[in-house]
């Protein structure tokens, strides 16, 4: 990582924020509001096998409200997907889905990791320019707002509103373009090796890859730089002292 670092774009999912229940809970949870009665882990199981599956959540320049057509589209098709491959039913799929869609846009279904606040914090006070870079549709920018993110962010860029999704490098241009720094003056920070860290380095930013359960264990190349959490970030950019008052105001 290098002295010359101005802009930092961070992954949403896994990296700064992470579904506050399983999927099938909340998935069951809503159905039974609408008189289904869902397996849990089977629905768990349905939508990791399914949604690898579908195409990219990406879609070509259009209006804002043709825009979340588009989205809501994509979604009720892999939800329906989801509750077709697991063997289960809903009557009244309808009601069941656009109760389901709107708990995705806020905080009854996202939480974020305890010290992102506090790390997005420190790096703004720091000069460091800062933006999203993820593979979701227009209801992030939402779910920033209700997790008290948002106001830390020079730019949000989201594959849906982009047209392209990671690892594509359009996304990652798009962000840099936004925040008006070059490749090299840029640092990543993801959970996915192939989307996040490989992805960023091939348009000649830095990345970090942030691995909170050890999944990627012995499994990344040497010049990978892998952080456990947020906190590890300050101290990787030379701002430890920052990191102490992360943990204080985290904990």
């Amino acid at each position: 990582m290098t002295d010359k670092i101005r802009a930092i774009t961070f992954d949403a999912r896994g990296t700064l924020l992470r579904v506050r229940f399983p999927v099938g809970e909340t998935y069951a949870a809503v159905a039974k509001r609408h008189g289904a009665d869902l397996s849990t882990a089977a629905i768990e199981a349905a939508f990791f096998e399914v949604f690898p599956g579908m195409p990219p959540l990406a879609f070509p320049p259009m209006s804002d409200e043709a825009l979340y057509e588009r989205e809501y589209e994509w979604w009720r098709r892999l939800v329906e997907r989801v509750v077709e491959s697991a063997d289960q039913e809903v009557d009244d799929f309808d009601k069941f889905f656009n109760e389901l869609f709107a708990i995705y846009r806020g905080a009854e279904a996202w939480k974020p990791y305890r010290e992102a606040a506090s790390v997005l914090c420190l790096l703004r006070s720091s000069g460091y320019k800062l933006a999203l870079v993820s593979n979701f549709d227009s209801r992030i920018e939402q779910v920033l707002v209700a997790l008290n993110l948002s106001i830390w962010f020079d730019a949000v860029v989201f594959s849906s509103r982009a047209g392209v999704a990671k690892p594509h490098p359009g996304i990652y241009q798009r962000a840099l373009a936004e925040l008006d720094v070059e490749p090299g003056a840029a640092l990543h920070v993801g959970d996915n090796l192939r989307k996040d860290w490989e992805a960023a380095r091939q348009i000649g930013m830095d990345a970090v890859l942030i691995d909170r359960t050890g999944r990627y264990e012995g499994r990344t190349p040497a010049e990978c730089k892998v952080i456990g959490d947020l906190e590890e970030l300050l101290d990787s950019l030379g701002v430890s002292g920052f990191a102490m008052m992360a943990r204080a105001y985290a904990s």
